[in-house]
């Protein structure tokens, strides 16, 4: 078991390890002497506290140590109003510098003090029981701590790891977008090649084509199946009408293809900014949630773009329709 002298020469060595690697740094090393001063505090305030709790109250009990232990809780107090003003201290300063090193001198004479002063009374004052008790309530304490340290660093390493592989995932998933968005664009161009040359080639490839294309476009996006079939033949019967008439087409075609190249851009920008929100996750519910909602997205603008594509076709065929009664008249 650790002896209450063991205990007085062991407690400082991590603050001073701390202290060493702090004074080592420069202005330049802001994250660095950060960091390091956030552990000096924690530490040197955790240290305090130790004594605070569970060896000054037993000194407070016996006259000969109660002067001593109220000189070494002045020295926590000290210690406590030299690390504010360090935290204050812009960390890029020579100031700062300055100002840890009179924080280290102070807490080392601190030790020094205790060592040859309070312990000696210590160990005259106290009874090996009561010596005991103390170090065994500071060494349970110090365990619980290290052990809730332990506890907290395994659990920022898992949290680091589930960063990175929503990272990696969303890395990954954006290389896919990134080819689902050109194969939107090239599948959008090429139906509009597919469509020029299905209007000049009578109805039948036409409405082929509309049906193949559409079908294409959705499957693109995640539909598949029956879902797929019943979706595209909600916007492909109304492409026959404007295969029907050699006139309407030209101009019914000039209208889709614009609508075609429009649904591409649509697709684009929905994509690009999907892919923005992906790398903006930061865990794996998150990315779910955004990976979810950019495929709904683009089966939407699909559908949509579909039916205004059905509109047009539409209005083609009306068109047709007044065109053949004008003819019919003028024929008569």
């Amino acid at each position: 078991m650790t002896t209450i002298r063991q205990l007085f020469q062991t407690s400082p060595v991590k603050a001073n390890e701390i202290f060493a690697k702090l004074v080592d740094t420069s202005a330049t090393a802001v994250k660095t002497r950060e960091r390091l001063f956030a552990e000096l505090k924690t530490e040197l305030e955790f240290l305090a506290k130790l004594e605070e709790q569970h060896l000054f109250p037993v000194l407070e009990k016996h006259r000969e140590t109660r002067k001593l232990a109220a000189e070494a809780l002045g020295n926590n107090r000290q210690t406590r109003k030299l690390l504010a003003d360090l935290e204050r201290t812009p960390k890029d300063s020579d100031e700062f510098a300055t100002k840890v090193a009179d924080l280290r001198k102070a807490f080392q004479q601190h030790v020094r003090d205790e060592k040859s002063g309070l312990l000696p009374a210590i160990l005259k004052a106290l009874s090996d029981e009561e010596a005991e008790a103390v170090v065994e309530k500071i060494e349970d304490r110090k365990a619980e701590v290290q052990a809730a340290r332990r506890t907290e660093t395994e659990e920022r390493r898992a949290e680091t790891r589930r960063e990175r592989e929503v990272v990696e995932a969303a890395g990954q998933a954006a290389q896919n977008a990134a080819k689902v968005v050109r194969a939107g664009a090239n599948g959008a161009q090429e139906m509009v090649r597919t469509t020029q040359d299905a209007f000049h080639n009578g109805v039948g490839t036409a409405v082929d084509v509309a049906q193949r294309s559409m079908g294409q476009l959705m499957e693109m996006f995640g539909l598949a199946g029956q879902q797929t079939r019943q979706r595209a033949g909600q916007v492909t019967p109304s492409f026959a009408a404007m295969t029907e008439s050699t006139t309407v087409v030209v101009r019914g075609f000039q209208e889709a293809s614009r609508e075609w190249l429009e649904m591409s851009r649509n697709l684009f920008q929905t994509n690009f900014e999907g892919l923005n929100a992906m790398a903006r996750c930061r865990s794996v519910q998150d990315f779910v949630a955004v990976q979810s909602s950019l495929i709904r997205d683009n089966i939407e603008l699909t559908i949509d773009s579909g039916r205004r594509f059905a509109e047009l076709a539409a209005r083609a065929n009306e068109s047709r329709s007044e065109n053949g009664v004008e003819r019919r008249a003028r024929a008569a």
